[in-house]
């Protein structure tokens, strides 16, 4: 364990002004909703209209002013459904969520505000029992009914089961919304996109990665900087790979393509190695990945001999090709050498590959959106429960793949991280804005069909 923090790290220079404004901005909107305003407001139309029944108050800009600050969390959902339900215990949890945002960034930042969100989601999968700041909607799981308690003995209502799920959601929002915040807000601080991507494709790891700013520490977190060790290991595997590419090319085509001709080609160089350095590796004892990656972070670095044969490096490489989720088959198949599952994650690999030879890997992201984002989102919002949790839980998923792709292989300029931003949103349009200087159009690849579609395994 490393227990002395590095004494030179400077604070992330996130644009907190920025945010802080677009927050009280949403704030003082939904001061309609917190002071109890609106109740008068709909007992009036209801006066005088004659009207019965519930009634809704929804307020656009609330709604837009979220999806700003909390893109990719439940959070959004959950002020949405303040407004239609006009439920007077939600707003007030909500509107004192919105104040204790603005409290702690203005007081200690906007690091310190993730990392404790992060750490109470923690905390709380690590304890079994909720968090008071857990919100009342985590994806389709009532946390009000979830953790609902009997009058007589006491105890909780739904099993263990049901109840760690919807704590692990809880911490998967977490990590989300933080990986979103840091891109969006990211100002000029060149840490903030590298924090994102490990909170996307490590989690906890990423976490850790706040640690990097002093007011963390000062804050009073565990002081073990371990994960520099993976974070310095990761960094060393792919200088290692892109030397070893840049030597595969070595006078070929593929040294004088321009922008983004060269990230296609490198996506499918990659593809293709991959599956041969697993099929190499198939009759073979392999270290599991995160056996590897425990170890790192306990004992240090190491120098890899060849990064084709390394574990941790090509789990790296699969969720930089298909996202933590794609992986999935992929990467399983292979550690528990199950061929079925192995080969089905190859080929969902060549779907993708093809998408890129195709249209090239800039349009190939916006795939992910299509294929995720329900035609009309306040219809999805009262869809069937069966249908709404299938629609959730592919529209979030397949933007985490998209934005986790994008952040390990496009550059990190300022059009780069606003396109990831909308990747993160499911905004379509918006993401076609910024890649319109490189492609002539964004849309399904040529010959499309539901295969070209990404597979969530």
């Amino acid at each position: 364990m490393t227990d002395t923090a590095d004494m030179t790290a400077k604070p992330f220079r996130l644009d907190e002004q920025s945010f802080l404004e677009t927050l009280g901005e949403l704030i003082e909107r939904f001061d309609l909703y917190g002071s109890g305003a609106c109740f008068a407001i709909v007992d009036k139309a209801r006066r005088e209209n004659g009207l019965e029944g519930p009634l809704s108050l929804f307020d656009d800009e609330v709604a837009d002013l979220a999806h700003a600050l909390f893109t990719g969390s439940t959070w959004p959902s959950n002020l949405m459904f303040d407004m239609i339900a006009l439920d007077k215990e939600r707003i007030a949890f909500d509107a004192r969520f919105l104040a204790e945002c603005d409290a702690m960034v203005r007081r200690y930042g906007m690091t310190v505000w993730l990392y404790e969100l992060i750490n109470d989601a923690a905390v709380s999968m690590a304890t079994g029992m909720p968090s008071r700041r857990m919100p009342f909607q985590l994806g389709l799981h009532d946390t009000r009914e979830v953790f609902r308690t009997s009058k007589k003995k006491r105890r909780f209502v739904h099993g263990r089961k049901k109840r760690n799920e919807c704590m692990a959601e809880y911490l998967r929002q977490a990590y989300r919304l933080a990986a979103y915040t840091l891109v969006r807000w990211s100002g000029d601080e060149p840490r903030a996109a590298d924090t994102a991507l490990m909170l996307l494709a490590y989690g906890g790891l990423g976490m850790c990665m706040l640690r990097d700013d002093p007011r963390v520490v000062n804050k009073g977190c565990d002081p073990d900087f371990g994960y520099r060790n993976v974070r310095d290991q990761l960094t060393a595997l792919r200088i290692r790979a892109d030397l070893d590419y840049a030597s595969a090319v070595g006078g070929g085509e593929g040294e004088f393509l321009n922008y983004p001709d060269c990230m296609d080609a490198r996506y499918l160089h990659d593809a293709s190695r991959i599956v041969q350095a697993y099929r190499a590796l198939w009759n073979e004892e392999v270290e599991p990945f995160s056996q590897v990656l425990d170890r790192v972070e306990r004992e240090g670095t190491y120098e890899a001999e060849d990064v084709w044969k390394d574990p941790l490096y090509l789990h790296d490489l699969a969720v930089s090709l298909m996202g933590v989720n794609g992986a999935g088959p992929l990467e399983t198949g292979f550690r528990l050498r199950d061929k079925d599952m192995f080969e089905n994650g190859v080929r969902e690999l060549e779907r993708l590959a093809t998408n890129v030879r195709r249209g090239g890997l800039l349009p190939s992201l916006g795939v992910y959106i299509l294929a995720g984002e329900p035609e009309d989102r306040m219809e999805a919002l009262f869809a069937p429960r069966k249908e709404r949790k299938r629609l959730l839980a592919s529209c979030e998923a397949l933007a985490d793949s998209a934005a986790t792709i994008a952040l390990y292989r496009l550059p990190r300029d300022w059009v780069s991280l606003h396109a990831v931003v909308a990747l993160f949103g499911c905004d379509l349009e918006g993401y076609a804005r910024q890649i319109a200087p490189f492609v002539e159009g964004i849309g399904e690849p040529d010959g499309e069909d539901e295969e070209t579609a990404p597979i969530m395994g």
